[in-house]
């Protein structure tokens, strides 16, 4: 039996479109992966309304392949294929590193990577666990939560806004906007593509102002440094420091949300894992943080546009057309991963795409992410070793973001 027809989706072949919001909200996403992955690894797909579309990447080696080709697959137009549907035109991405070709990338990212290595990150440890702590420590045993909006929500923000010095005052305000900027396509959150744009400006400006400050009195946060950034001999743009900010913030809370929520919820579809984490929570801390991330894969795709004609396996691809590479589908290939299905916390090796595929564009806050994941559920556990979810997770309406809105919880 191949794996498509143990997987079967209602869909048949020609009516899947990875490129229409509701495709995602679908019990039985996956399994029509399963059937692009086997039987059509590179296809066309076209949003349903605007008619914009895109050459789609499900395969594990193609993704990798693509992800590390950045002289024919641009990172320049943006990182999501969506970002301008409606306009008739391509647009360039915002000018952050994430949206740049080497070698503008490997200077601008350089910048960055200073508040993100091993040594740095693990500096933070006693404030993380803290965190975990003070958010777990709230609840008493029979308690039923919305443990997106209280548990997997509140971590990321915090660590992400003490990295870059935003005062607690005002972290609620950057949580309300980092919501926005990926709620755009769904209805439930009553935000436009406009509105999302918004909110993205917002964190920018915002950022400017507190790098600004920041210059005349320097703390010990990620804002400070990126103030005295020079490029080319000059201070970095305000233009550019925003959209350092904007990107941090965003980034760093709705990937680390999305993965712990996830992790949750397959902690509850498979319990005896949530068992064997919890006779060893030390020892697989790290393998399952990696699966956690793996089954979550938070970005669902990344975006790209061909730099000129290109032919890649048969399939002639022209300039200024966009690809989209689909974590969501790699990440449960099986021949990488054995019984990809399964939520396996000491798989080992993993080597998921989540944090991206090779190349220039690996998540510089992979190992932030991991150690929020592996702390935040030995805190839990620790606390609430039986706790799981009752009913239904609440899906967001996204192409690009794995998000759960909401998912109840009852903890014990």
């Amino acid at each position: 039996m191949t794996i498509s027809e143990d997987r079967a989706t209602r869909l048949a072949i020609d009516e899947i479109n990875l490129a229409d919001p509701d495709f995602w909200l679908r019990d039985d996403y996956h399994d029509a992966l399963t059937v692009l992955r086997e039987e059509r690894p590179i296809s066309w797909h076209e949003h349903p309304e605007s008619g914009a579309g895109f050459w789609a990447f499900v395969d594990h080696a193609d993704i990798a392949a693509v992800t590390q080709d950045w002289k024919n697959y641009s990172s320049k137009y943006g990182m999501r294929v969506h970002h301008d549907w409606g306009t008739g035109q391509l647009r360039p991405g915002t000018g952050v590193f994430i949206e740049m070709d080497p070698p503008e990338h490997t200077a601008n990212r350089k910048n960055v990577s200073v508040g993100f290595t091993p040594r740095q990150i693990r500096r933070m440890d006693e404030y993380i666990r803290a965190q975990a702590r003070r958010i777990v420590s709230r609840y008493s045993s029979g308690d039923e939560i919305d443990f997106v909006a209280e548990i997997s929500a509140d971590l990321p923000i915090q660590i992400v806004c003490d990295l870059m010095g935003v005062p607690d005052a005002d972290r609620p305000y950057m949580l309300e906007l980092s919501n926005k900027t990926v709620g755009d396509q769904d209805p439930e959150y009553g935000v436009s593509t406009d509105e999302g744009a918004h909110a993205t400006r917002a964190l920018r400006e915002y950022g400017v102002a507190l790098a600004a400050e920041r210059r005349d009195n320097p703390e010990e946060d990620l804002i400070s440094s990126i103030a005295r950034f020079e490029v080319g001999g000059e201070l970095c743009p305000p233009e550019m420091i925003g959209g350092y900010f904007a990107l941090l913030v965003a980034a760093g809370n709705e990937t680390t949300r999305t993965a712990i929520s996830h992790g949750m919820h397959a902690f509850t579809l498979f319990p005896e894992e949530r068992r064997r984490f919890l006779a060893d929570p030390v020892g697989l801390q790290a393998t399952a943080a990696e699966e956690i991330v793996r089954w979550a894969t938070p970005v669902r795709h990344m975006g790209r546009v061909l730099e000129h004609d290109y032919e890649f396996k048969g399939f002639q691809m022209r300039k200024w057309q966009k690809a989209a590479v689909w974590y969501a589908a790699s990440n449960r290939d099986p021949a990488i991963f054995e019984n990809p299905f399964r939520f396996d916390i000491g798989r080992d090796p993993n080597p998921h795409q989540s944090f991206g595929a090779g190349g220039p564009h690996f998540c510089m806050g992979a190992n932030l992410a991991r150690r929020e994941i592996w702390m935040l559920f030995q805190e839990l556990f620790a606390r609430f070793p039986e706790s799981e979810v009752v009913g239904d997770p609440v899906k967001l309406r996204s192409i690009h973001v794995n998000g759960i809105k909401s998912m109840k919880v009852v903890l014990r």
